[in-house]
């Protein structure tokens, strides 16, 4: 039953609470009517004890009929007052019996139901009846009745007390079970709204997302990432499975690099290609980014995929590649012509020098222009078909001494110093003409952007696992708004298309590329008028495939 201040339960709550309890004292009085029988029969036999006895079985009955949660909440207050009555008129019929001691039940239902107040009644209102009692035996007060007619009421009080205390402690953590019983449906309600709403935002974009749990199964994906694998958005899971090819479309991928597996497995990447069917007996291209995730505690909560459908940027980009292949082509065969033709006219005697002058001008500007020629249609094959590496051991300050004396002769046009900082060998396993290039490369830009008596300094150092190469100048340098797309194919920076020295824009990507062919990185660090560092990381054991 509720305790005092508590709200009242629902109608069939608060009835079968009365019952039990009535029920409780039932037992206990018919367990005292059998006692009575077995050892003193012939105090069943008094009018007093008929009475009680038929009192408590109406008490008993009424509990089960009576719709108490319909009715004022002190009435139910008369069943366990009716109960102490019951115990008194057995007493009045049995002194010696120990029969007061079912004023327990009573006691412990008032104080538990009404507090305090319910507490008092049963105290004062046992307590009377057993002096009662006791004076109504003829015996009086003796003394050796005395202890058992002050200790019971004393053993109510102290029951009655610690029922009152306990009650309002259980009503004190239910009202507090009830409040967060309350917080947490509300806790509820908004996760599921959050999740209806992440539900929504993600079925709205077009790119594929897919929410892996800690255990690396599929928890949640939004209906672009099934439309791109063909897959139930009910049955994420399905996404372990799957047909795929390699980025060149024809190599199949097994179940363990699929992207999905991949991010399951707690691996990070990005921009991933592979080709999956497209259901029209077709391929498209898919770039899969996985990054994990991490709860409050920092420790792992499953990952994020997100898969976009690039076929169509791939196939712009091919086509690009394959019209600038074309036209370069086709314009270097005229170009090679032009130059043929302007050595012929150089090689004829009595030429006027000014006529010579503007040949050698044509000259250069036309080599110029074959050169970027050539590194446009470089760039052409290798985005089409890379060349294998070829691997073995290199010297790289070996490397970088070639590669200055074959610069030497532009830096000294310009007064520009270059030099090799190191000495120390920096051994390690990488195909030795593109990484002749890559230094090239460096080395080429950090001349070329270079301003008049500067200079450029280079080395190599190497521990047991890593080989540094690094390229400082004092050149124009690159801004920070710029410097993100510096390895962009075709990018040039706004101090070099301001300046007189040209180039096609390819150096840096190209160099980018064979760096990560080797397993390396490359970061470059600049500011503007302020000169550019180029750090570049190689592993000393070569690239993981050779």
């Amino acid at each position: 039953m509720p305790g005092p201040g508590e709200p009242r339960r629902s109608g069939a709550a608060f009835d079968r609470s009365v019952v039990l309890s009535q029920l409780l004292f039932g037992a206990a009085l018919i367990t005292a009517v059998f006692t009575l029988l077995l050892f003193s029969p012939e105090a069943l036999t008094r009018p007093v004890a008929s009475a009680g006895i038929a009192l408590g079985f109406a008490t008993t009955g009424a509990a089960f009929v009576v719709p108490w949660h319909r009715l004022p909440r002190a009435w139910v207050m008369a069943i366990p007052i009716l109960d102490i009555l019951v115990v008194g008129a057995l007493r009045f019929a049995e002194t010696e019996a120990g029969l007061g001691l079912l004023w327990l039940f009573p006691t412990i239902w008032l104080a538990n139901f009404f507090g305090l107040t319910g507490a008092v009644i049963a105290v004062v209102f046992s307590s009377v009846l057993l002096w009662i009692s006791e004076l109504a035996s003829g015996d009086g007060f003796s003394t050796t009745r005395l202890p058992a007619v002050l200790l019971l009421p004393v053993a109510l009080t102290f029951i009655a007390t610690s029922t009152v205390l306990s009650s309002r402690r259980a009503g004190a953590q239910r009202v507090l079970l009830r409040t967060q019983a309350r917080q947490l449906e509300r806790t509820l309600r908004n996760a599921k709204r959050q999740e209806q709403r992440l539900a929504e935002v993600l079925n709205a974009v077009e790119f594929g997302v897919i929410r892996l749990g800690r255990d690396g199964g599929g928890g949640t994906m939004n209906a672009a990432y099934a439309r791109l694998y063909g897959l139930d958005v009910a049955d994420p899971g399905a996404a372990r499975e799957g047909v795929a090819f390699a980025a060149d479309r024809s190599t199949p991928l097994g179940l363990a690099e699929l992207p999905f597996n991949r991010a399951a497995a707690g691996e990070e990447f990005d921009d991933v290609v592979t080709w999956v069917p497209d259901g029209a007996s077709g391929l498209r291209a898919v770039s899969v980014t996985a990054r994990r995730l991490y709860d409050e505690d920092g420790e792992p909560d499953g990952a994020v995929v997100v898969a976009r459908d690039v076929t169509a940027e791939l196939t712009a980009v091919r086509a690009r590649d394959d019209l600038v292949a074309s036209v370069s082509h086709e314009l270097r065969t005229p170009m090679t012509s032009v130059l043929g033709y302007i050595d012929l006219s150089l090689e004829v005697d009595g030429v006027p020098e000014p006529v010579r002058r503007n040949l050698g001008v044509m000259q250069r500007n036309g080599e110029r222009v074959l050169e970027l020629i050539g590194s446009i249609l470089q760039a052409a094959r290798r985005a089409e078909s890379p060349e294998p590496l070829t691997i073995a051991e290199v010297e790289l300050n070996t490397v970088l001494a070639d590669a200055v004396e074959a610069i030497r002769v532009r830096a000294e046009e310009r007064d520009i110093e270059v030099r090799v900082t190191t000495s120390e060998p920096a051994v390690l396993r990488g195909d030795a003409f593109r990484l002749r290039q890559v230094v090239d490369n460096l080395l080429s830009n950090a001349v070329k952007y270079n301003r008049q008596g500067g200079e450029v300094a280079l080395g190599a150092t190497a521990d047991d696992e890593t080989v540094w190469l690094v390229v400082r100048d004092s050149g124009i340098g690159i801004g920070d708004d710029e410097l993100p797309k510096i390895f962009d194919r075709f990018f040039r920076s706004s101090a070099v298309r301001r300046g007189t020295e040209h180039g096609s824009g390819l150096g840096l990507g190209i160099t980018r590329e064979l760096v990560e062919r080797h397993g390396g990185t490359i970061d470059i660090d600049s500011e503007a008028g302020q000169g550019t560092t180029v750090i570049v990381t190689l592993p000393v054991r070569g690239p993981e495939d050779a």
